[in-house]
């Protein structure tokens, strides 16, 4: 049973305040990882390799040192869909903007048809019997199906699932109130693209061009640095968070990914930073995941791959950062209502330095790379920081529209430091 000194007994270490955490390097890394260069951090242009690459400099750059004889990079390989060439929806004639008016599904396959005629399907049109019989009868080859998100009564839900049935066209359009991408790792049948109400009306003529390849065992790498321990070496800290994001939705449409997750190998590269600076008590481990956004990909191998690094059970805890860009409204700890002793100590930290406004805690979730640790019986808390920045998954999720706030910034990076601190001087 872990038993964890008190803040007040930690005053002593927390004398190492020094500000080594820099906002404006933190401000640097993600605008560097979010420009046309890394592509989104995605499997278009070798975004994730040359992100890889950038990490595994900035590691030696600060002195961090292989985790093992195989060096900087754990290798893995992965199948993932992807939209190297052209993604274009041209509407009457006009281009629609790819990933402000419309995205494909990850999923999607190949498509080059022209002149499909839209028919959108509402609620109303199901509930006329005339209308109804008239989409039915049409042929598919010709037109497109354009699903208006609607709520059924119980005559348009009977009618719309005789409509799907019988549908045999090889794409569907659906509306969506918020554009939001992700990374599939096969690839459906058919079609299906995603538009914001109003972009499309009943008859509008589609020239549509998607151009995927899925690519079967395509090959990324987690990138890993060490700093060894000055007093307890053989216990371990693991600092981690993803450098991947979900790339390139065809040439012309980068998800930059500022928040989601170059903030978080910002603050990654900060601590081995500090720690490079203030030698810590335990060693510590830093990772940037890659494939996160496939389906915690690259910490699923890692952490089957785990006994090649280090003893699991020398593994003290897991601080896994996604998300780190904000804080004006304080941090989550994702499992911090099942390690009831870490929270309280995080919680004790904040509201003795007021670093910042509060903590909460969420139980175990499997959103982040903390899991599969979780899953193996290793503690760790997922941190994710809580503020106004709203994009998530799009294509507005760039370094322009995300820039730190300082207090924030300097607030979590404290609060983190302050609790790794703490975990070092745990008594069993």
């Amino acid at each position: 049973m872990k038993k964890f000194i008190s803040t007040g007994f930690l005053i002593v270490f927390m004398c190492l305040a020094c500000k080594a955490q820099n906002v404006e390097f933190a401000q640097s890394v993600i605008d560097t990882l979010c420009s046309d260069y890394f592509a989104g951090r995605g499997y278009v242009n070798a975004g994730d390799q040359k992100a890889a690459d950038y990490i595994k400099n900035q590691y030696e750059r600060i002195g961090l040192i292989p985790l093992n004889k195989a060096g900087y990079f754990h290798n893995f390989s992965l199948n993932v869909n992807t939209f190297p060439e052209t993604v274009n929806i041209d509407r009457n004639g006009v281009a629609l903007k790819a990933g402000h008016e419309y995205i494909v599904s990850p999923n999607s396959p190949s498509f080059d048809r022209n002149s499909l005629v839209v028919k959108k399907i509402t609620k109303a049109l199901l509930l006329n019997k005339k209308q109804f019989k008239n989409i039915c009868k049409l042929d598919w080859s010709s037109h497109v199906l354009l699903i208006d998100t609607m709520t059924h009564n119980k005559a348009s839900k009977k009618r719309f699932e005789k409509l799907m049935k019988d549908y045999t066209g090889q794409i569907k359009i659906i509306t969506k109130t918020k554009l939001t991408w992700s990374v599939s790792r096969d690839q459906a049948p058919e079609l299906s693209l995603y538009v914001l109400p109003n972009v499309l009306n009943h008859n509008d003529v589609l020239d549509i061009t998607v151009q995927s390849q899925l690519i079967e065992g395509y090959k990324t790498r987690n990138v890993i640095g060490f700093i060894p321990g000055n007093e307890v070496p053989d216990s371990f800290i693991f600092v981690t968070g993803h450098y991947d994001h979900l790339g390139m939705m065809g040439q012309q449409c980068i998800m930059p990914g500022a928040n989601d997750n170059a903030s978080g190998i910002a603050m990654i590269l900060n601590f081995a930073e500090y720690y490079k600076k203030f030698p810590p008590r335990y060693s510590m481990v830093f990772i940037g995941f890659a494939a996160e956004e496939a389906g915690l990909v690259g910490s699923y191998f890692f952490v089957n791959d785990l006994e090649g690094y280090v003893e699991p059970s020398k593994i003290k805890f897991v601080v896994n950062m996604d998300l780190m860009g904000s804080g004006q409204e304080g941090i989550m700890a994702v499992n911090g209502a099942i390690l009831p002793e870490a929270y309280a100590l995080l919680e004790g930290i904040n509201n003795e330095k007021k670093y910042l406004v509060q903590t909460k805690k969420r139980g175990k979730a499997a959103n982040s790379d903390h899991y599969f640790f979780t899953e193996s019986g290793i503690p760790a808390f997922f941190f994710y920081l809580m503020g106004p920045y709203s994009h998530y998954h799009d294509v507005d999720d760039t370094r322009d529209n995300l820039r730190l706030d300082e207090k924030a910034y300097n607030g979590s990076f404290w609060l983190i430091r302050d609790f790794m601190n703490a975990l070092m001087q745990v008594e069993y």
